[in-house]
């Protein structure tokens, strides 16, 4: 596994999904919904903005962004607030400190997303603020509201969730959106990633479109 994988769906989504259990677990409810609802939103937002693009070709070329990054918004939404969870019977500045590092840890998987070209800056930078942000979100929120607890059970349940939605398998998600963009904007193929995307992608028999696509899904 490439270290840009840790931010993949199949990684962030069951992390998320074992966060939101070992609050439950802990009894804080109003903290474990309010935790689905910005990662669902924070998810939500980052699908409309590459069907924008697939679907219809929005993007700002003058800054180079076609679409958020999947990657760098999960890792910077989920890792900050999965350290500043599993510290939460630590004082408050080692929980500070470990959201930090999982701030630092997401930087750096950005920094390899520009580097290996599978984003550029600015939909790294972008998606990097709006993640650490809803990390922020969350961190506010858990000063307000009852603090879970943890035990064996509630680490038990959090690791079976963990391995259960990986068996799901979550990065199915990804191949979806070229479908759904397609449905919604009435054409045959998405626009590409790549170079030449002002101009309408080369439309090709329907027998071929499902090779076609292998090369036109979001790179994360």
């Amino acid at each position: 596994m490439y270290v840009i994988d840790i931010g993949h769906t199949a990684v962030m989504v069951p992390t998320a999904g074992a966060i939101a259990v070992w609050l439950i677990c802990g009894r804080a409810w109003k903290l474990a919904s309010c935790w689905c609802l910005i990662f669902a939103a924070g998810l939500g937002l980052v699908a409309l903005s590459k069907l924008a693009f697939l679907g219809w070709g929005l993007y700002v070329p003058s800054l180079g962004f076609k679409a958020l990054s999947g990657h760098a918004w999960r890792t910077a939404a989920v890792l900050p607030v999965l350290l500043f969870v599993l510290l939460q019977s630590a004082p408050g500045r080692w929980r500070e400190r470990g959201f930090a590092a999982g701030v630092a840890l997401s930087i750096g998987l950005g920094a390899l997303l520009i580097l290996f070209r599978f984003h550029t800056a600015s939909e790294v930078l972008a998606s990097l603020v709006l993640g650490v942000a809803a990390g922020r979100v969350f961190v506010r929120l858990s000063a307000t509201l009852p603090a879970p607890g943890a035990n064996r059970q509630t680490v038990a349940m959090s690791l079976l969730t963990f391995f259960f939605i990986c068996s799901v398998k979550p990065s199915t998600i990804n191949h979806r959106l070229v479908d759904v963009a397609l449905y919604f904007s009435g054409r045959d193929q998405p626009y590409r990633w790549t170079s030449g995307v002002d101009a309408c992608a080369a439309r090709q028999p329907r027998a071929q479109q499902g090779a076609s696509k292998v090369g036109l899904h979001s790179p994360g």
